[in-house]
């Protein structure tokens, strides 16, 4: 079945995906240090945050592990990790089973018909119950879960397994005893014809002898398991306590004897994607790849299938342990890092010609928490500009940019704390130290009725002077991109090497309303008479009695606020509904509509930016992190007048 598996472990924070990585790299006879989570803020807050990578040899098999974070802020690394993987691994919590990251990790691996497996971890605590686990699991997803093994628990201890699959026992403290107890022989009885009845919808051929009722062996067993795994048919559910060194080897068992690689072409031509990028302090820019066909050599040039962007592959590394090794090539199913290529996009697909055929990633969560930037001193502006480019090159989920309305830096995250994360990388890596606050609503101005005003713009200083007078009309405006010029001048009352700058005053005032400073939309603006002077009219002239012509017009049309509006979907598990649509009402919400979605509903609305800007937060806390939302600019639309007095005393009084 191939010689490499590359292995996805996802789960809740603290179910033990880490510590399996490290128990299996180190059961495999990995001689050097075991380094996970190295970086400074996941030692000091003691998680996962990265994507951690881990590879060793069983069976004359090639295992990369990928070890991704069960916070929910950091659930992009997920999203990485499962579509490139020929298993996941759902790790659980024996005292708890499904928990937050639970439900979302089946969603986008079990749920979706990916291969899986789940592995009930922490079957050594006092209050383990693999039985009620199952019975969790089955009761929030949809699929075949599928124990097989049946743990044996004496005097509160983890003492040993059944194996359904061949029927034997596995004593952890006498390995030399097979014998099932004949206390047990009938629950295991009952268990072993609950898998065969499983797997035999997988193999025709298997169905008949159930059926009748025919000797199954453990090898038909294992190799109807291939086939619904691979299919996404059957989740086996296997036990385990990583802390106590049980059930690894049954489980690195099934890592070989369960799992089909992704079949791989090493004669065609090569293509890669590029699913994780990382910085090291040594070897810069690492752009970790699988290999799907063919093979990259250190030397030979790729191109982004999508873009066509060349791609010099001269530096490669495979991994060994927790370490990386220069290589000269890979072949297809091998995970290998390409060093100091700086313009790989993350997800980018890698080939030898452009056109080639993508490698469906999965869509990336979008960034729900903002928080505005500002860096203390000087040096931390001259650095800051890289640092971010650098970070957000590496995380989907990160996203750096320049509010145009308000001008402010703005980080985008999935939560206060994933935020916190990155603003401590910056300062720990690149020394840069920024603050961060609550960002500014980029409201805009407009008006609600037609004005017109006039403007004389009249400067003698000794020699030529300045002279220019428009008169011009405003008016509501909804045609394309907010603003229209129109030249209504007749007579040449304004000659026509004067209009362009009448219409350059209009831009520049249209940059702030006189309300509260923000930038002016949604007007027509129409010149339609002036005068000018022989001599002292000038372009210039005619663009400053523009500008105040429009201010005074500006003023005299009811000028009034808009404040951008959100559509928002909210997945929200069935018993937080009612709380999720009182909350979005009282956040000046409108409710469009309600979307089934499995054991969820999608709750569709429609909310002002304002009111929103710290619902990541509130939703988690209301719902135990259970919900999820999105959102998307929808409009512009008129900010409620008590509202708006507000948001204007607040200008006003910071100007002063």
């Amino acid at each position: 079945m191939g010689q490499a598996r590359t292995i996805c472990l996802v789960g809740h924070s603290g179910t033990g995906k880490t510590a399996l990585t490290a128990a299996l790299l180190a059961r495999a006879g990995t001689k050097e240090q075991i380094t996970l989570d190295a970086s400074q803020e996941e030692k000091e807050r003691g998680h996962t945050l990265d994507m951690g990578f881990g590879a060793f040899q069983a069976d004359g098999v090639s295992i990369t592990l990928l070890d991704t974070p069960g916070g929910d802020e950091f659930i992009e690394e997920m999203y990485k990790g499962i579509p490139v993987a020929d298993l996941t691994v759902l790790v659980v919590n024996a005292e708890k089973a499904v928990e937050v990251v639970t439900e979302r990790a089946w969603e986008i691996s079990g749920g979706a018909k990916r291969p899986t497996i789940v592995l009930v971890n922490l079957m050594d605590k006092e209050n383990a119950n693999f039985d009620k686990a199952v019975a969790d699991l089955r009761n929030h997803f949809e699929g075949k879960l599928v124990p097989v093994q049946m743990p044996i628990r004496a005097g509160g201890a983890f003492t040993g397994m059944v194996d359904l699959v061949s029927n034997r026992l596995v004593d952890f403290a006498d390995k030399a005893k097979k014998e099932i107890p004949a206390d047990i022989t009938d629950e295991v009885e009952m268990a072993r014809g609950a898998l065969l009845e499983e797997v035999a919808t997988a193999d025709d051929e298997l169905m008949m002898k159930f059926l009748d009722e025919a000797p199954i062996s453990e090898s038909e067993v294992a190799r109807a398991l291939v086939k619904g795994i691979a299919a996404g048919a059957i989740v086996p559910v296997l036990c385990s306590s990583v802390t106590e060194g049980k059930g690894l080897d049954q489980l690195l068992k099934a890592f070989v004897g369960y799992v089909a690689p992704r079949a791989g072409d090493a004669g065609a031509p090569c293509r890669v994607v590029a699913f994780n990028l990382a910085s090291d302090p040594y070897l810069g820019r690492l752009s970790f790849v699988r290999v799907l066909e063919g093979t990259i050599q250190e030397g030979k040039g790729l191109v982004d299938v999508v873009s066509g962007a060349k791609v010099d592959v001269r530096d490669l590394y495979a991994l060994e342990g927790t370490k990386q090794k220069r290589v000269p090539q890979a072949g297809p199913g091998e995970i290998v890092a390409i060093a100091k290529a700086e313009h790989i996009a993350l997800g980018a697909t890698l080939g030898v010609s452009q056109g080639g055929e993508a490698f469906p990633m999965l869509e990336f969560p979008r960034p729900v928490f903002s928080r505005t930037i500002v860096p203390k001193s000087q040096a931390d502006v001259d650095k800051m500009g890289a640092a971010l480019k650098e970070i957000a090159a590496t995380k989907a989920t990160i996203v750096v940019e320049r509010d145009p309305v308000t001008k402010e830096l703005t980080l985008h995250g999935m939560g206060d704390v994933h935020v916190s994360v990155f603003i401590e990388r910056l300062k720990n890596r690149y020394n840069v130290s920024l603050e961060t606050r609550q960002p500014r609503i980029p409201y805009k101005e407009t008006i609600r009725k037609k004005a017109e005003a006039k403007y004389r713009h009249k400067k003698q200083t000794g020699g030529r002077g300045q002279f220019g007078e428009v008169w011009l009309r405003i008016e509501p405006y909804k045609g394309e991109g907010g603003f229209k010029f129109v030249d209504e001048i007749k007579g040449a009352s304004i000659p026509n090497q004067y209009v362009p700058g009448v219409e350059k005053g209009i831009l520049e005032a249209l940059e702030q309303g006189s309300l509260a400073k923000f930038p002016v939309t949604e007007v027509l603006v129409a010149v339609f008479d002036g005068s000018f002077h022989p001599v002292d009219s000038s372009e210039l002239a005619f663009k400053l009695a523009a500008r105040g012509a429009f201010r005074e017009a500006f003023d005299n049309a009811e000028p009034c606020l808009l404040e951008p509006i959100m559509s928002v979907r909210v997945r929200v598990p069935e018993d937080h509904m009612g709380d999720i649509i009182s909350d979005m009402n009282g956040r000046r919400g409108r409710i469009l509509g309600m979307e089934p979605a499995g054991k969820t509903t999608v709750v569709v609305a429609e909310a002002p930016l304002a009111e929103l800007l710290n619902y990541a937060l509130d939703l988690k806390s209301r719902t135990q992190g259970r919900a999820t939302f999105r959102m998307d600019f929808a409009r512009y639309q008129q900010v409620p007048g008590n509202i708006q007095e507000k948001v204007v005393a607040q200008a006003q009084a910071e100007q002063e």
